[in-house]
């Protein structure tokens, strides 16, 4: 969401030029080109009066003079132009590389977060934001710092030619932009800051809000909420409108005098020369001033409108990079430096909260290698995040997560994440063949780990029923799998990590029954020899675990196996007799 901007932010060129590499001499050469263009394009007009001047004073055309002078305004205007050309050249080149670096720096900093870290950011925002945000800072840099050099040297170069000619003409034209100048300062107060803020604000939760509207209209059809749910979304339609009227109306008179008064060179510049004629000025002379003046004047109004929007897409840029700041805020993981390590995994008094809420007290266990430990509780006890704390997507608050007997945090990220393999209950697939989908555990696999790995995941009919098999690109051409295909491809390559921690997140939560049972097979063969941490809701997923863990509101309630927890009629017994109920649920009520 756009943030107000901070009165201490540094410019916006300090905090864009880190990114500029190579490529960083461009930018001044393209603002020195941009400023040199600004006073070549207005040369024209000193060549403009010298054969408008003439004619006037003797009423007689000299065809060699004006022949000259035409050729030296032509030749300064196409120079401008051409310095021009250069500045936008170079300043394209600027920015496409600070563009480039944004996303890559971006992207460096997104690898060292730690895994919970895109658990709470969807990975479309954060696309968005950078590629977005980054594409904003060219626009801005490409064509507007350029701009932003010429309005500065041209509206000086103006002045001067102000008083150059005649400067009882040059202040009598000065005197409305002067004007304009006080006028277009008042409507920069504080008040239309905060409702320009305010105003994209607006935006950006219409913007989201149409987006959930439009994504949630079978759900709101199936339901009959048609109108009521788009009441929220009229709503913010309507208080949108309300602020852009409010901010719109706010600058009407002020908007409107302005200009009124950056046209009006002509009413200040007429009664002055006719005062310098009345009081014995050349009428000739003055007349040929005059058409100068009337050329400048309004140009000059021009430059002033091209501060404001050059000003505009500044803020669009610092907007963009604050939004980019913002969703990569958040600590980095310290790694350590350890590589090797394999064995037992141990919570030893570990405590853990997201923000104020504590999820985890005091939490100690330990699963020795080649055994099979499972979490069961109720939704909210804090199974997952023990499953994710043992992967370190988070770092304890308080205790120690230890693997192989060493704190976790000594490992380096890398190595740490080579022993561990991850089954969840979405599984993920890329586009792209499903070798390459299998490789990502392991690229130097053979094709006979590969084979092994399908066979033992009962993934491999699916590959044969598939006409281009492992070459098959998956999403491409409707080319998808089931829920329970696509995990059992995805346990094939997590076998083929051959990882020495395996974690089992709800891996049977969305299967129908036919694949629950290849997948709970497949799971035995991942689990077979390794340090195993599961979680289920389907408790029949974890009768045969060497030894089950009750977790309640963020403590461990009980401890045993399947048979035990059953005899001690606690918490896993009333969990078991409530699964065994909704698993023989049938319409009408009777249970088998």
């Amino acid at each position: 969401m756009p943030q107000k901007k901070n009165s201490k932010k540094k410019p916006i060129l300090k905090r864009l030029l880190p990114y500029s590499g190579r490529r960083g001499y461009l930018l001044p050469l393209a603002m020195l080109c941009s400023a040199l263009s600004g006073v070549l394009v207005l040369m024209p007009m000193v060549y403009i009066h010298r054969i408008v001047s003439p004619i006037i004073l003797s009423g007689s055309i000299e065809t060699s003079s004006v022949r000259e002078n035409a050729i030296l305004a032509a030749s300064f205007a196409a120079g401008g132009l051409f310095l021009y050309f250069l500045a936008l050249l170079a300043s394209h080149l600027f920015a496409f590389e600070v563009e480039e670096n944004i996303v890559k720096e971006s992207v460096k900093k997104l690898l060292s977060k730690p895994l919970g870290f895109f658990i709470n950011n969807e990975s479309g925002r954060l696309r968005k934001t950078i590629v977005d945000g980054a594409a904003e800072t060219h626009s801005m840099l490409a064509h507007q710092l350029p701009d932003l050099a010429m309005t500065i040297t041209t509206p000086i170069v103006l002045l001067i030619f102000f008083f150059l000619f005649d400067w009882r003409l040059g202040l009598a034209s000065a005197i409305p932009l002067i004007i304009a100048l006080l006028l277009m300062g008042t409507m920069m107060t504080k008040a239309n800051m905060n409702m320009r803020d305010e105003y994209y604000n607006d935006l950006t939760a219409l913007s989201a809000e149409a987006v959930e509207y439009v994504r949630c209209i079978p759900v709101v059809k199936t339901f009959a909420q048609s109108i009521e749910s788009f009441e929220r979304l009229y709503a913010l339609i309507m208080k949108s409108k309300a602020l852009v009227v409010r901010w719109s109306m706010s600058f009407r008179n002020k908007m409107s005098l302005y200009e009124a008064l950056v046209s009006s060179t002509a009413f200040f510049l007429v009664p002055m020369a006719i005062l310098l004629i009345q009081h014995g000025g050349d009428l000739r002379q003055t007349l040929g001033h005059s058409v100068i003046y009337l050329l400048i004047g309004p140009t000059f109004g021009i430059f002033v409108m091209r501060s404001a929007t050059i000003h505009n897409y500044i803020y669009f840029a610092e907007l963009a990079l604050d939004k980019i700041d913002a969703c990569l805020e958040g600590k980095t993981l310290e790694q350590g430096t350890r590589r090797e390590g394999v064995g037992e995994l141990e919570f030893r008094n570990v405590s853990f909260s997201y923000g104020k809420e504590q999820v985890l007290r005091d939490v100690s266990f330990e699963v020795k290698r080649g055994e099979s430990v499972a979490l069961v509780g109720t939704s909210g006890g804090g199974k997952t995040t023990i499953a994710r704390l043992a992967a370190r997507f988070y770092d304890a608050d308080e205790g120690e997560v230890l693997i192989g007997g060493v704190n976790i945090k000594e490992y380096e990220q890398a190595a740490l994440m080579q022993r561990i393999a991850f089954v969840f209950q979405n599984s993920k697939l890329f586009k792209m063949t499903l070798r390459e989908n299998l490789l990502l555990a392991r690229p130097e696999a053979t094709e006979e780990e590969i084979e092994q790995a399908l066979i033992r995941s009962g993934a491999q009919e699916i590959i044969q029923r598939l006409d281009k098999g492992l070459e098959t690109v998956y999403g491409q051409r409707g080319t998808y799998l089931s829920g329970g295909e696509a995990q059992r491809i995805c346990i094939a390559r997590a076998l083929l990590k051959d990882a020495d921690l395996v974690i089992l997140d709800e891996a049977t939560a969305f299967t129908d029954p036919e694949n629950e049972h290849i997948i709970q097979a497949s799971l035995r063969e991942l689990s077979k020899g390794k340090t195993t941490l599961m979680i289920a809701h389907r408790l029949s997923s974890v009768i045969h675990a060497d030894r089950i863990l009750v977790i309640d509101q963020g403590t461990i309630a009980e401890s045993g196996t399947h048979q035990t927890l059953l005899d001690q009629g606690g918490i896993y017994k009333k969990l078991w007799n409530e699964y065994q109920r909704a698993a023989h649920w049938k319409i009408g009520g009777n249970y088998d």
